[in-house]
């Protein structure tokens, strides 16, 4: 591993064998446990931490057994496919948490608190650990990165046309399939779709988009740097992305802050995001009839898409600032660590 050091945050990175950015895999998720035990052991018996904070429990929280803890407080934070029942549609993941049941259940057991990232979550967690306690902490997001653009509306060789944008992972429960689907039934060259991301089903899903016929209308656009997403969003009129699952969606957070009306699905934590008929559309996921439709109501009303970006604007600068969900952990912290001292006098 190597260090990166700043004046208030230490990274030790570590060798994984990862599939991908995105995509850690068993041999990815092994390899990086097996690479992180000693330089975390080596850590803790060099500070003394007041708090030691696990992300994703499996697999970061197989690395509790090998930890000398002591009456340290752990936190684990759940992010959604370390929960069984997230995504009943990868057979790899659903094997993998049906054998792992037993370590999931002490992982969060032996936590002193677990935090899920919605309300979903949490209660999906509860399926496999009915006394589970927990405190949901949702995620923040760049306000300066992610925000409307002041420059006017760029020219476009068909002005009544209404740029949709999808962010995303190129994976099955993405939901990627649906909206080719739906823009099937829309007007050909209305609402032209770019699709930001990469992940193993893209090679799929741009042969189903020439077979569909709608490739003259979606474009792929790759992987894209945070940056280049922001611009993206700035220069949109409509975010669109129908998932299966989705724990809190951090794309869904980014598009408010960007003040793009959202059609999203009613699933995880989409809808404490968007409030179906007043900043966005919420359709069942799979629907693509519904997608279709409601892409074509929100590209009908232009004065209505303008409320809602300004008022998506407003949500994000409320809820969805860093400074909220930091301020959220560090309470958390200080009630961890008075409970602890309180167990020790």
């Amino acid at each position: 591993g190597y260090v990166i050091a700043s004046p208030t945050l230490t990274l030790y990175r570590v060798w994984s064998r990862r599939r991908g950015v995105h995509q850690a895999g068993f041999f990815g998720a092994g390899s990086y446990l097996l690479a992180a035990v000693p330089v975390a052991r080596r850590l803790m018996r060099r500070h003394r931490y007041d708090i030691v904070h696990i992300f994703f429990s499996l697999p970061t929280g197989a690395l509790i057994p090998a930890l000398p803890l002591g009456d340290t407080p752990v936190l684990v934070s759940l992010r959604g496919s370390d929960v069984p029942g997230y995504d009943e549609r990868n057979p790899r993941l659903v094997f993998a948490h049906r054998v792992l049941h037993p370590l999931t259940r002490w992982i969060w057991r032996r936590a002193s608190r677990v935090v899920p990232v919605c309300e979903s979550l949490g209660e999906l967690a509860r399926g496999t650990l009915p006394s589970l306690r927990y405190t949901v902490i949702g995620n923040g997001v760049d306000l300066d990165l992610f925000r409307p653009s002041e420059a006017p509306r760029a020219a476009v060789s068909d002005p009544t046309a209404v740029r949709c944008l999808a962010v995303t992972r190129l994976i099955e429960r993405k939901g990627v399939d649906d909206l080719l689907r739906a823009w099937t039934l829309l007007e050909r060259g209305r609402y032209p779709l770019e699709i930001a991301g990469g992940g193993p089903d893209e090679a799929r899903l741009r042969t189903m988009a020439a077979e569909l016929g709608v490739d003259g209308d979606v474009s792929f656009l790759g992987a894209l740097p945070r940056d280049k997403i922001a611009r993206r969003c700035q220069r949109a009129d409509l975010f669109v992305l129908t998932p299966h699952e989705e724990a809190f969606g951090n794309v869904f957070a980014e598009a408010l802050a960007a003040g793009l009306p959202v059609i999203g699905s009613s699933v995880g934590a989409i809808p404490d995001l968007v409030e179906d008929g007043a900043n966005g559309v919420l359709v069942a996921p799979g629907d693509a009839a519904a997608i279709a439709r409601a892409v074509r109501e929100l590209g009908e009303q232009p004065e209505r898409r303008a409320r809602m970006a300004a008022r998506n604007r407003e949500r994000a600068e409320s809820m969805l600032s860093w400074d909220t969900a930091a301020s959220a952990y560090l309470s958390l912290y200080a009630e961890l660590i008075d409970a602890r001292r309180e167990a020790t006098r």
